[in-house]
């Protein structure tokens, strides 16, 4: 049976959440407001994401799974403590801080929809996070110069 855990955000009221989706989920639902979006059941297996089950989209990125608050947390404890230790704890959290980042799996991450599968492996295409891609993708931006404001192509 195909299961994946993915965290994701709700449409209609953006609350942040965790799910699991399996092969005979149809919808999934919103815990906060209970809205709910289809499920596709083609592009993705237990180990692996081509497209999006929640927005069909078939660009991705990878990045470490890894908790952002816990890693500042860390630095900011070392920066906390550096009056008393002369700054080596500075040094010594953000080692911790990178053992940690480097001992991670890698998670895979919708473009358009931001939904983060953690089960993923990424694929040969899912490559580094792409700034123009993003916004091209999620926002609808355009590669070309935009002739309203007077700028010309080169």
């Amino acid at each position: 049976m195909r299961v994946m855990r993915v965290r994701t955000q709700c449409r209609a009221c953006g609350f942040p959440f965790r799910a699991v989706l399996t092969a005979d989920l149809a919808e999934l639902a919103c815990p906060h407001c209970a809205a709910a979006r289809p499920v596709a059941r083609e592009g993705w297996s237990e180990s692996s994401v081509e497209t999006c089950p929640l927005c069909s989209c078939r660009h991705f990125y990878r990045q470490r799974d890894f908790n952002r608050a816990l890693g500042c947390g860390l630095v900011a404890a070392g920066a906390v403590l550096v009056p008393w230790t002369f700054g080596l704890s500075l040094i010594a959290f953000g080692l911790v801080d990178i053992w940690l980042y480097k001992r991670l799996p890698e998670a895979v991450v919708c473009y358009k929809c931001d939904t983060v599968y953690r089960d993923a492996r990424p694929g040969p295409r899912q490559g580094e996070f792409d700034l123009l891609k993003h916004d091209v993708l999620k926002y609808g931006k355009s590669w070309e110069p935009n002739e309203a404001q007077g700028e010309t192509p080169s």
